[in-house]
């Protein structure tokens, strides 16, 4: 009577497939089995004589055929430092099993490849040991891995480097701020002295030392509008901005000192200044920060004016109270800009060619004074009028 066993067989797709197999039949269905099977497999002797090898593992090791790597000494010839394939087979007799072994493998012609190797020892009726081997080639996926890790190393030096730079830019701009502010005491303290000598509190002057006393206070001014620049541009692009309610009077706090320091170029112009768009209120009003970044806005809006609007133009400026914001401007008369630069007005480094000479400057100036009125939750637009330009912009109470 034939002896039939119950015996679990895998497709190489992985389906699970049973039956019963007369005793002598098993060997043979196993056999296929193993030949058939889409992954490399090999079966090794518990000394490291390789037994066996499927048509898979012959074509992933570049071999001929399976009666080369029959030939082989050793299954350590397989890998590319033997030394690894002894450690593997250390490890798999101290635990019968090892999954995802990683080792470079060696093929016929020397190519060198990394394999993950899932192992099962086993232990044959004579008392011998060998073992069945699944090989993976994972030289793709370690590439991969490799080029992702390069990328995490790459942005977490990129991270690095970008909190630095932010770090330096903060102390620059700390050290910006402070200067500015320790620039503009003594500038005030200057222009008040003089202030006093122009109006004869210290005796009568000659009329050439009083032009040139003239001329160093409209020099002093314009360094003291250069410093409150500097210091509300710092504030504004460190974006540390102070949101506090604060009162001002617009013509004497903001308006009347830029006209101030800009007065030689307006009488050099022959500038008309003409506040007639909207009268400016003559009391304080409440706005939601100080005014050390409002007077480089006006600063720019106006020697804007004066630079495109030429000589003899007229130059006006309005306020509108709105409820919840106000709406301030300021206009000059002369040619509109032309509709192709308008969309360049507020980026970075344009300039207008009107043909005219070569203006000075960076282009700076309209981006700088925008990004600091929208950090203060407003606006700011350009609106061409029939006989001049008109420069809006908008403040939240």
């Amino acid at each position: 009577m034939k002896n039939w066993e119950w015996v679990w067989l895998t497709e190489p797709k992985g389906a699970w497939l049973s039956c019963w197999l007369p005793g002598q039949s098993v060997g043979i269905m196993y056999k296929r089995f193993f030949d058939a099977a889409g992954d490399p497999r090999l079966v090794s002797s518990g000394c490291g004589r390789i037994l066996d090898v499927n048509h898979a593992g012959v074509e992933l090791l570049g071999y001929c055929s399976k009666k080369e790597l029959l030939d082989l000494e050793n299954v350590c010839a397989l890998f590319s430092d033997p030394e690894a394939g002894r450690e593997f087979q250390r490890r798999l007799e101290a635990v019968g099993v090892l999954k995802d072994f990683e080792a470079a493998l060696r093929k016929k012609d020397g190519t060198v490849f990394c394999a993950a190797i899932t192992a099962t020892l086993s232990f044959e009726e004579d008392g011998s040991v060998c073992w069945e081997g699944v090989l993976r080639d994972i030289t793709g996926f370690k590439e991969l891995q490799g080029a992702y890790l390069e990328v995490g190393r790459k942005n977490r030096e990129l991270s690095e480097s970008d909190r630095r730079i932010r770090e330096l830019n903060r102390h620059v701009l700390d050290m910006l701020m402070i200067m500015s502010h320790d620039i503009r005491g003594p500038l005030v303290s200057m222009a008040a002295t003089l202030k006093l000598l122009l109006r004869g509190s210290f005796g009568r002057m000659d009329e050439s030392v009083w032009n040139t006393v003239s001329d160093l206070m409209a020099r002093v001014r314009n360094l003291i509008g250069i410093a409150e620049e500097c210091l509300g541009s710092a504030h504004s692009i460190d974006g540390a901005l102070l949101k506090k309610r604060e009162w001002i009077d617009l013509r004497q706090d903001i308006i009347d000192p830029v006209l101030d320091e800009i007065s030689n170029e307006i009488e050099e112009g022959r500038i008309v200044i003409d506040n007639r768009l909207g009268a400016i209120p003559a009391r304080t009003i409440p706005i939601s920060s100080d005014m050390a970044w409002l007077k480089p806005v006006f600063r720019n809006l106006f020697k804007n004016a004066i630079k495109y609007g030429g000589k003899g133009c007229t130059i006006a400026f309005g306020f509108q109270d709105h409820g919840t914001f106000y709406r301030l401007n300021v206009y000059n008369s002369g040619l509109p800009i032309p509709e192709e630069y308008r969309d360049r007005l507020f980026t970075q480094f344009s300039h207008i060619d009107d043909g005219a000479e070569k203006k000075d400057g960076f282009g700076m100036g309209l981006y700088l004074i925008r990004k600091i009125v929208r950090k203060h939750e407003g606006d700011m637009w350009y609106e061409p009028r029939q006989n001049g330009s008109d420069f809006i912009f908008i403040l939240p109470k």
